[in-house]
């Protein structure tokens, strides 16, 4: 494995906790707020589903999509029992 691999599956290792904790963040302060409104104002309680809307995604590079996707699937392979 070359030492660009190595740092492209760290870094996506490293981005996907990230990406983690921000999902679970998100998730805990909606909980939150929708339980503060059940309890005080059960008849205001928000919709998150039209708050935020539809997000549009980024048009990304064709070679850095392969080499990340190549990437993921080395470190799936390392961190298998048959990679070890």
């Amino acid at each position: 494995m070359s030492l660009r691999e190595y740092d492209l599956i760290t870094r996506a290792g490293i981005t996907a906790k990230k990406d983690a904790i921000a999902v679970q963040r998100v998730l805990n302060q909606e909980l939150g707020t929708l339980i503060s409104y059940a309890f005080h104002k059960p008849e205001k309680m928000p919709d998150f589903t039209k708050v935020n809307g539809a997000k549009t995604t980024k048009k990304s590079n064709r070679k850095q999509g392969v080499a990340r996707l190549r990437a993921a699937f080395v470190g799936m392979h390392v961190q298998s029992k048959k990679g070890r």
